[in-house]
């Protein structure tokens, strides 16, 4: 009957309409365009780099406030819908994954480092290069030397790098698939069914709450408040390029202990406060102890010399021990999920393959079956990328194992905390330590170099999976016809990762990588792990067994942890601390953030904290804006 409900629910415009899939592209485009631009003339990281999407936060509140105006001017008779803005904002996280350290920034100098950098030496010419097929990538030296060492015409020989840059096109692009699958998979058990805070989707969420778009939030007083203090602080930062006596409010400061042997930091980050205080208190006091025995266990290591060394080499041996501990714990976290989840998964494969016909999916980005037909053929699409690139039968099972416990349990900690979480060690480090390089050969070295850009979550951006999970949350039952949100995050995708490849080549050749205003992220990084890599094709060595024990005392630990948790209703440690715990830096925010918030709700309880929570929302966004205009100042003016 019209004007009922049910009605006017089906009339109710969807989310996903052409302005806003429109306006989503245009801004991808631009997020990814000014992304390398920060990196190649800016000399900033703030737009794509810091995981927390600073970008996609800066380019949404600028967006309700160029719509607010224009619709006050009388320009337009309506704002952009909440749904539409939620869209949009997803694409726009989509595009950061894509853009940032953890993918295409990464991924081109690798693909022409091999060539660039070989030598009679380390024996690359000869015995690596060849080995690996033509089409992935860069074998022509000239193109090579003059990506890293730029053109004095600026020219791309696009074709040399046609090739390589489809070619591996189809692999992101498959992978991307495959983890927006395995989230679609997982949707119904993180949102529903344990109801899982995502902290980072609160923000948005707030502020596009109202009709127009435009929320409460942006009313209240208190609000502001909390975003003038990294604002002004910020912009204390950005006059002292210009004005080098302007005052500089930044604080950090490292205290060293044990022969300086051991380095904690002090420093204010306030979107890391601010997304803190969103978060429970048993969480970050399981965060904060865990930090505690993180530095103990580092002097204990140091003190007694007991530091895990092996070829390759790498910095920081002494925290080798704890990096381990993460691997365990991550994968008993996974694990011990999917088995919680395994009524669940039991649905959606049934379902998948039609015994299962009671089972509701219509609310989903994808159909069951094809999040799991996607799932599985992406993985053996990724399976098969491995073993053409050089990789070991035997390892490939057991890398991308441990690719998909990274991803999943990086995803997990960052929808319970907010935290965003670097894997303690990646997969082919894992396998070139406990394995040993006399193992795995040369050519399974050279492959896992390869695959180094973009099988592990880094803290240096957001990762598809993280920024798929972070989507769903905001656009459940917002009024979303989540079928078209799909190929709107698609296209989101292959504009912006078009832009930004087309970008860094075109500053590549006319500056030269080294060139690059923060070139310390492309090519420091780069020669380190050739140099890893390298040494480990050139010095082969056996494997290192007493890295699998030290996981296992990780994984031990962190299922002691869960065990407690359920059995004991008074246990007051929160198990997903102890993985958080290989990210000590942010331990002073994490501080702060509980001393407030503790205060808070035990003199003022929850009516204090729900009149505080906007100023740390605030709080959140002025360090994001702040972040994006200094990183766009950086860029016009070239002033770091």
């Amino acid at each position: 009957m019209k004007g009922s409900p049910e009605t006017q629910a089906e009339e109710t415009p969807p989310g996903t309409t052409p302005r806003a899939v429109l306006i989503g592209i245009l801004l991808s485009v631009l997020l990814a365009f000014l992304s390398v631009c920060e990196q190649a003339i800016g000399g900033q990281l703030s737009l794509t780099e810091d995981g927390f999407g600073t970008g996609a936060l800066s380019f949404l509140f600028a967006l309700i406030c160029v719509v607010g105006l224009l619709k006050r001017a009388g320009v337009v008779r309506s704002g952009l819908r909440p749904g539409e803005l939620l869209v949009i904002f997803s694409m726009l996280l989509m595009v950061s994954a894509v853009c940032s350290q953890g993918a295409i920034a990464n991924l081109l100098p690798h693909m022409a480092g091999f060539t660039y950098y070989a030598t009679p030496e380390n024996g690359w010419g000869g015995r690596v290069i060849p080995s690996l097929p033509d089409g992935l990538v860069l074998k022509d030296l000239a193109a090579a030397k003059g990506f890293f060492e730029g053109l004095g015409d600026g020219r791309v020989p696009y074709g040399a790098w046609a090739g390589p840059l489809c070619a591996w096109g189809v692999l992101l692009g498959t992978f991307s698939f495959t983890m927006m699958s395995l989230m679609v998979i997982l949707r119904k058990r993180w949102l529903e069914q344990e109801r899982l805070p995502f902290p980072l989707a609160q923000l948005p969420l707030s502020l596009t709450a109202g009709e127009g778009g435009e929320g409460p939030l942006v009313h209240s007083g208190v609000f502001w408040c909390g975003f003038a203090v990294p604002a002004l602080i910020g912009l204390c930062d950005i006059l002292h390029r210009f004005i080098p006596f302007a005052p500089v409010f930044g604080f950090y400061q490292v205290a060293r202990f044990y022969r300086n042997a051991i380095a904690v930091p002090f420093y204010t980050n306030f979107l890391v406060l601010g997304v803190s205080y969103l978060v429970s208190l048993d969480i970050l006091f399981s965060i904060l102890l865990f930090v505690f025995l993180y530095y103990v266990q580092a002097y204990l290591v140091v003190a007694s010399g007991s530091a895990i060394l092996g070829n390759p080499g790498g910095p920081y041996a002494e925290y080798t021990h704890l990096h381990q501990e993460g691997v365990g714990a991550l994968v008993v976290l996974v694990g011990f999920g999917l088995y919680e989840a395994r009524h669940h998964l039991r649905d959606v494969f049934r379902k998948a393959f039609g015994a299962g016909p009671e089972v509701d999916d219509g609310d989903e980005l994808l159909s069951y079956r094809t999040a799991v037909v996607g799932a599985l053929t992406g993985i053996a699409f990724i399976c098969t990328w491995l073993r053409v690139t050089g990789v070991s039968l035997w390892a490939i099972p057991i890398f991308v194992g441990l690719m998909l416990v990274m991803f999943l349990g990086a995803t997990r900690i960052l929808a319970e905390t907010g935290m965003v979480m670097q894997a303690p060690l990646t997969p082919a480090q894992i396998l070139l330590h406990s394995a040993g390089t006399q193992a795995l050969g040369g050519t399974t070295v050279a492959g896992l170099f390869l695959a180094q850009p973009w099988s592990y979550p880094t803290r240096d951006g957001p990762h598809v999976m993280a920024s798929a999970s972070t989507g769903l949350k905001l656009t459940h039952r917002r009024v979303l016809r989540p079928r078209p949100l799909f190929y709107a995050s698609l296209l989101a995708l292959f504009a912006g990762g078009v832009t930004a490849v087309v970008t860094m080549l075109h500053f590549a050749y006319k500056l030269g990588a080294y060139g690059f205003a923060s070139s310390g992220y492309v090519i420091t990084g780069l020669n380190y792990y050739l140099h890893y890599y390298g040494s480990a094709i050139v010095s082969p060595s056996g494997g290192q067994p007493i890295r699998l024990l030290w996981s296992g005392v990780g994984a031990v630990v962190m299922a002691l942890l869960i065990l407690a948790r359920q059995r004991f209703y008074w246990w007051p440690i929160a198990p997903i601390g102890y993985p958080i715990s290989t990210i000590p830096a942010w331990w002073m925010n994490i501080f702060l953030a509980w001393l407030i918030k503790r205060n808070v709700l035990k003199y003022g309880g929850p009516s204090l904290y729900g009149r505080t929570r906007p100023f740390f929302l605030g709080m959140i966004l002025g360090q994001a804006v702040i972040a994006s205009a200094g990183s766009i100042l950086a860029i016009l003016t070239g002033r770091i």
